[in-house]
């Protein structure tokens, strides 16, 4: 039933389109994912994942019995041209049909298209009237887009869906930064701030990890944030909804279930010249596990695991900020569009070179945590010893 539902969804594009542009079914490759990178020579790799709608059914119905081997429910091609228009039409010497773009799920970025920068990409992208806006968008490290369209996981039918649904899961825990096409085009364009994309690794030949975060500078990838990196950065720019943090205590360990956040920044400002960078998070969270000996049952211990947990937050944030700042000189957490919206007139003179002052600056991170539930028990579960 899920798989026959997503095949509704993703031909409903098709049926609904135009009588200028409409098509048969049985005319189209319906692409389910789509990846781009660029080989040694410069040339643009563009691979595309394409569902095969009887072998949906089969899956689906469970036909397919009597020993023969299930045809698989999607194929994956990559063809290598001059740009990508032109590796998408070239491909058509290699399937049997048109390329149908406007179902792609999620596009997966070359870490060598990365580093030469990603503007021709974008620039294809955003001409194209197939581009499906809210598509996810990740960059792969150490792997080719097209390795990681090749994975045939247990769990999914459809690899993409399956790559989406990691995305989904690992946003909910605010462990990488979740972009969609549409967001890319806006954030490659603003001055004030620098862009970040969700990073993508292959675990095997069935699994795929989506945490952490590709760091661009001017549209080129500079480097990478780590799964903890990438929820200080959340955590600064009020984006984590909810996460679990791991904090230490005396003979064990605790997990808070964060459920609210806000992060704000700000530039301070002396004689005309930016000071400091600001950085305030509050959060809310419960306990959700604890292994240790000693009983929660006064407001003082906890406020000493408050005191535990903001500074566990702190160290997060401060990670990212340093590889921003010392090791990528790239404002990605947005504090230049602080500096354009309160100082213009000093933003038009540094502009240009903001980054550099940007990496320059010294921080003041302030973290302020609140528990508000303990749980159903104040003593750990453990036996007497």
């Amino acid at each position: 039933m899920k798989i026959k539902k997503l095949a509704i969804v993703l031909t409903l594009p098709v049926l609904l389109t135009g009588c200028w542009d409409n098509v048969d079914l049985t005319e189209i490759n319906i692409v389910t994912a789509m990846g781009i990178d660029k080989a040694e020579d410069g040339k643009v790799i563009v691979t595309v994942q394409v569902i095969e709608p009887a072998a949906l059914q089969s899956t689906s119905s469970g036909q397919g019995g009597g020993g023969l081997a299930q045809p698989k429910p999607a194929f994956v091609e990559s063809y290598k041209g001059e740009t990508i228009s032109d590796a998408l039409i070239s491909m058509r010497s290699i399937v049997d049909k048109r390329l149908f773009l406007s179902t792609i799920q999620v596009l997966i970025l070359g870490e060598r298209l990365c580093k030469d920068g990603i503007n021709e990409a974008l620039d294809f992208l955003h001409r194209d009237y197939q581009s499906e806006y809210l598509t996810d968008v990740l960059v792969a490290k150490d792997v080719t887009p097209e390795q990681i369209l090749k994975v045939q996981p247990d769990m999914e039918a459809i690899p993409a869906m399956y790559i989406k649904g990691t995305i989904e899961n690992t946003a909910i825990r605010a462990k990488v930064k979740r972009t969609m096409l549409i967001n890319l085009f806006k954030d490659i364009e603003n001055k004030c701030r620098q862009t970040t994309i969700g990073q993508i690794t292959k675990v095997n030949e069935k699994t795929v990890k989506t945490e952490g975060s590709a760091v661009f500078k001017d549209g080129k990838l500079v480097g990478w944030l780590d799964q903890y990196q990438t929820r200080g950065y959340l955590f600064a720019t009020d984006k984590v909804k909810s996460t679990i943090v791991n904090i230490p205590v005396a003979d064990g360990k605790m997990s808070i279930e964060v459920s609210n956040s806000s992060g704000k920044l700000d530039v301070e400002f002396k004689n005309g010249e930016p000071a400091k960078l600001s950085i305030q998070v509050s959060l809310e969270g419960s306990i959700g596990e604890y292994t240790g000996k000693e009983t929660l049952d006064s407001p003082g211990d906890i406020y000493k695991l408050e005191k535990i947990l903001s500074q566990e937050v702190k160290k997060e944030i401060v990670m990212a900020l340093n590889k921003a700042q010392k090791d990528y000189s790239s404002d990605i957490f947005g504090f230049g569009t602080v500096v354009h919206k309160y100082h213009p007139h000093y933003w038009e003179k540094v502009m240009d070179e903001w980054n550099d002052v940007f990496s320059r600056l010294p921080a003041e991170i302030k973290v302020d945590a609140k528990i508000r539930r303990a749980g159903l028990i104040k003593s750990p579960m453990m036996k007497d010893e």
